[in-house]
């Protein structure tokens, strides 16, 4: 068995909110997805309610991924916006499992399930400038750059991913259908 084996990812539900909390509080979790900050509480619940209005209407919205015994170590998360048809990426890993591949797997698998599902045309992902790990997934997963933006914390750049786009080189493993 492989590292990999046995995650899965499905669709976030509301029990899933304190287990995700506790890990979007992880210090070196927040350092890049918060500004350096403990994200609000209901920054996290927003999301999960966002979730399932946009599971009902374009398929997409926050995947957990767990593994096959109950273990919930990160989420990845696709925010449409219909009138550009293009979605946001946000993924999250617990960093007991950064380096895995997990990021890319995770990030791959939903966006190939939102380009055959959904009316989404590309995916935009941003990081802050310091954060490499970052930029090395959005990299793997074929992305190419798309612009320089200024988020709170300081300077950072926007990747993107057309439907149109080639695979990457290698293709990235997709999870087990969620």
């Amino acid at each position: 068995m492989t590292r990999e084996q046995g995650w899965h990812l499905r669709q976030v539900g509301d029990p899933d909110t304190d287990p995700l909390y506790e890990l979007m509080c992880i210090p070196a979790v927040y350092r890049y997805l918060a500004d350096n900050q403990v994200p609000p509480r209901a920054v996290l619940e927003d999301w999960i309610a966002r979730s399932h209005r946009d599971f009902e209407e374009s398929s997409i919205g926050l995947w957990v991924l767990e593994h096959s015994k109950g273990q919930l170590v990160g989420c990845v998360r696709l925010e449409a916006d219909p009138v550009s048809r293009s979605a946001e990426l946000t993924y999250v890993l617990h960093p007991r499992v950064w380096g895995m591949g997990l990021a890319t797997r995770m990030s791959w698998t939903v966006m190939q399930h939102a380009f055959s599902q959904s009316a989404i045309d590309f995916i935009i992902a941003g990081m802050d400038g310091p954060n490499t790990a970052s930029l090395a997934v959005m990299r793997r997963l074929g992305m190419t750059f798309r612009r320089t933006v200024q988020y709170p914390a300081g300077p950072g750049v926007e990747y993107l991913f057309r439907r149109t786009d080639p695979a990457p080189s290698p293709v990235p493993e997709v999870f087990p259908a969620f």
